[in-house]
């Protein structure tokens, strides 16, 4: 049998239900196996198997699918807009609570605050804010019990790190202070609540180690915030004072020129780099720089006494005298000034003048080496040595490491028959000699005792 003009839009149909009638659940098999029933069209068009009621079934599932689609998609954006309801009260909750506090209003940015913590307890930034007008009403305590829950909630919440961190900070906490900042640190390295915090927090912990004589904490503390903070010129001037401190030159001349690098305006940081190249015997840089500082500031004292020791150093003594004299014109109550100049004319065998600028020292100091060593040598060359062995008897007290005080008490020990510990002296004196040419930093003339006055003016 032909099939007919129509017929393959029917056969589509029909072959649609043979793979997915639902209604009757069953395969369709031929029943024209042996020939019987006619072609595989006659088949298809027999009525009992209703093609178009299971066409029907399935327009009935697809509208039923539908139907469940539709109901999904409103469920979810119902949900969504309940969401997003959420968020928006959540934002108008902390920009009230802020407005409040902001004008001072603690209390009643506490009670919007609760409210809202009351449904959602763990909320860190909501927590923060409460903590803050805690704060604000002098209660430290409550502040930090709601941080330390904000912080669990979320450890790494820059407010609640950063506010906690003050309160550590103000309490002198310092070390722990120090760990919320890092926190922030590592997620913001630019942050300036942080950095700030981090360099006032590493500041006050190195000051109160120096105070307790842990000259090593200190560095530590600082060498620490410097993996921190690596580019902050405030910070490495500290370090680097600290190592000179230590007379760790070559740290201090590396991370004070690296400092100088971040900030080359900042004048406290090209004397402190000064020093160090003076005490490294880095004389022509260190000339420079003190000259430079000068330029900037010259009626610091300080800086002078620093540029007339470079001076001495190079053997340029009359240079060096001007800059003494200079820097005792400037700041006449001081003791390391009158010292250089009296070592200058001790020096230069003008006896006579060094004597009284010996004892101007010893007056505002009794104990000072290099002082005592000079009026042991006067003496000494006065043939006076009793009164010299006296002198440098209380110089090596002062200053037990610097030679000439060794070198000279031998000498006046011969001369007074005390060979057994004029032997003693002069072979001390011999292995200071090898071991250092006077201190570091100064010429074996020096005195062997670090500056009083050699810290720049502010």
């Amino acid at each position: 049998m032909a099939i007919k003009k129509e017929e393959p839009t029917r056969f589509g149909e029909l072959l649609f239900c043979f793979c997915c009638d639902i209604r009757m659940n069953r395969v369709w098999t031929p029943l024209d196996q042996r020939g019987r029933s006619g072609s595989l069209v006659s088949l298809f068009r027999s009525e009992s198997y209703n093609h178009f009621a299971g066409i029907n079934n399935v327009r009935l599932f697809f509208r039923f699918a539908s139907a469940l689609l539709i109901c999904a998609c409103i469920t979810a954006v119902a949900q969504s807009g309940t969401a997003a309801a959420g968020a928006s009260d959540r934002a108008s909750v902390l920009r009230r609570g802020k407005a409040l506090r902001a004008a001072h209003r603690p209390e009643a940015a506490a009670q919007v605050l609760n409210r809202f913590l009351a449904t959602h307890p763990d909320d860190a930034d909501a927590l923060t804010l409460l903590a803050q007008t805690r704060l604000d009403e002098g209660d430290s305590s409550a502040a930090e019990e709601l941080l330390t829950k904000a912080l669990a909630s979320s450890p790494n919440s820059p407010p609640a790190n950063l506010t906690l961190g003050e309160v550590l900070l103000k309490e002198h906490h310092d070390p722990e202070a120090m760990d919320r900042f890092e926190t922030v640190l590592a997620i913001d390295l630019h942050s300036v609540e942080a950095r700030r915090g981090e360099l006032a927090a590493v500041t006050e912990l190195a000051v109160s180690m120096r105070r307790e004589n842990h000259q090593q904490a200190a560095l530590a503390a600082l060498e620490h915030a410097r993996t921190k903070l690596p580019d902050d010129p405030k910070l490495l001037f500290e370090l680097g004072v600290q190592a000179d401190e230590l007379g760790r030159l070559s740290e201090a001349d590396e991370v004070l020129s690296a400092a100088r690098k971040l900030k080359p305006e900042d004048l406290n940081i090209l004397y402190a780099l000064a020093r160090v190249e003076t005490a490294e015997q880095h004389m022509p840089v260190a000339e420079a720089d003190f000259r430079a500082y000068l330029a900037k500031r010259p009626e610091d004292a300080s800086a002078h006494f620093g540029l007339g020791r470079v001076l001495a150093v190079e053997q340029r003594s009359e240079a060096a005298h001007m800059e003494f004299e200079r820097s005792v014109q400037l700041q006449p109550v001081q003791t390391e000034s009158y010292y250089e100049l009296g070592q200058l004319e001790l020096e230069a065998q003008h006896d006579a003048q060094a004597a009284p600028l010996f004892r101007k020292v010893l007056e505002r100091d009794p104990t000072h080496g290099g002082a005592l060593t000079g009026m042991g040598i006067l003496a000494f060359r006065r043939k006076d040595y009793a009164q010299a062995e006296q002198y440098l008897a209380k110089a090596e007290k002062s200053a037990p490491e610097y030679q000439p005080a060794h070198y000279y008490r031998g000498l006046a020990l011969t001369r007074l028959g005390q060979k057994q510990e004029a032997d003693r002296e002069l072979h001390l004196a011999t292995q200071l000699d090898r071991e250092q040419q006077g201190p570091p930093g100064i010429s074996p003339q020096g005195s062997g005792v670090t500056a009083g006055d050699s810290h720049p003016q502010e």
